[in-house]
């Protein structure tokens, strides 16, 4: 995106840096899995209009002050996943794509983000909305400190199909 105020946070061993605007292929190649289009809202199949789609709401977000998505790198340079913050709301989201996985990439991205989201954004807490049945996301968010609350789970509908978030927390 290229703005001044472009946000890139390092630390365990990551680069999170904004979304160029020449990235479409690089979402594509990320984000067209069907375990990406399982477990998340985006679309499938995922090709580059629908990152062309995605890019523009990501602007869009990051533009209204309500989101920050992250491209997850190890050198600044080529996205493995990424990771994204909804100010609003204030819940964390990743995804990794399918060659990167096994690499605790989600695991410190969390960490990056969920300290971001407490010193910079200075949210009071940070929530993960997980499906019960999603385990590597479940064992990212134990790992990372979050805990699982007490509470009904919510109902979504995506991508045609009915499920349940679990909400997990992370702080007061």
């Amino acid at each position: 995106m290229g703005t001044a105020d472009a946000v890139r946070l390092e630390g365990h061993g990551l680069v999170l840096r904004e979304w160029r605007d020449d990235e479409g292929a690089e979402l594509v190649r990320l984000f067209d899995d069907p375990e990406i289009a399982h477990w998340t809202p985006l679309a499938s199949p995922f090709d580059l209009l629908a990152a062309e789609e995605y890019l523009a709401r990501v602007r869009r977000g990051r533009a209204a002050g309500e989101r920050l998505h992250l491209a997850i790198t190890t050198d600044g340079r080529e996205p493995m996943g990424e990771v994204m913050l909804n100010v609003v709301a204030g819940t964390i989201g990743y995804g990794v794509g399918a060659a990167y996985r096994g690499q605790r990439l989600a695991y410190r991205a969390l960490l990056l983000m969920t300290e971001y989201a407490l010193q910079v954004e200075r949210l009071p807490q940070v929530k993960l909305e997980i499906e019960a049945g999603n385990a590597a996301s479940v064992a990212v968010a134990r790992a990372a400190g979050y805990r699982l609350v007490n509470a009904e789970p919510v109902p979504v509908e995506s991508n045609g199909r009915s499920y349940s978030l679990h909400t997990w927390v992370y702080g007061a």
